[in-house]
C-alpha cells in the first residue's frame, strides 16, 4: 500500500500527445481507492468528508468545469472482486472517461482551476488510483502503440 497516491505525470501527458495523431480519441481508464476519510491540505477549508464523499466532489467540479462536448462517461462503477492481479492491491471503484483527443484531457489537467482548485480533492479523496490512457483498436495510431506502453511501463516512483 501506498502512503500517498501516485501524482498524474505531466511528462507521460506530453509524450503521449505528441505520439498521438492529435484528433484521435482517447480512453482514460480510472482505477479508484478511496481514503477512509478525506485529507485535505488544509483541513479547514473542506468539510469532514469520506473519501467516496470527497470523490463526489471532485465529480462534480469536472462536470462544471468541463464542456460536456469534449467527453463522455462511458462508464463508472463499483470494483466487486479482484480476480487478478497483486495481493493486497485493491479498488474500490472503476471509470471510464472518453475524451474527443488528448489535448482536451491536457488542456483540462494542465489548467490552474484544476491544478490549484480540482487536483487537491482529488487527491484528498483517494488512497491509490492508477490513470491508463486507451486506444481503441482500428482507429489512427491504435496500431503503433510500442511507445505509449514502453511509458506506461516506466517504473513510476510514488
Amino acid at each position: 500500500m501506498l502512503d500517498t497516491p501516485p501524482n498524474l505525470r505531466l511528462d507521460a501527458v506530453v509524450a503521449a500527445a505528441a505520439a498521438l495523431p492529435a484528433e484521435q480519441p482517447v480512453v482514460m481508464l480510472n482505477l479508484l481507492r478511496y481514503r477512509d476519510q478525506a485529507t485535505y491540505d488544509d483541513p479547514t477549508t473542506q468539510p469532514p468528508r469520506t473519501g467516496h464523499e470527497a470523490y463526489q466532489a471532485y465529480i462534480a467540479a469536472f462536470l462544471q468545469y468541463n464542456d460536456p462536448a469534449e467527453f463522455t462517461i462511458v462508464f463508472q462503477g463499483a470494483a466487486q472482486a479482484q480476480l487478478a492481479g497483486l495481493p493486497g492491491e485493491q479498488w474500490d471503484a472503476v471509470a471510464l472517461v472518453e475524451y474527443r483527443n488528448l489535448n482536451v484531457f491536457r488542456r483540462w489537467v494542465e489548467s490552474d482551476i484544476y491544478t490549484s482548485q480540482v487536483a487537491p480533492i482529488r487527491r484528498a479523496a483517494l488512497a491509490d488510483w492508477r490513470l491508463l490512457l486507451l486506444t481503441r483498436p482500428g482507429t489512427l495510431g491504435a496500431a503503433d502503440t510500442g511507445y505509449l506502453r514502453g511509458l506506461m511501463a516506466q517504473e513510476t516512483n510514488y
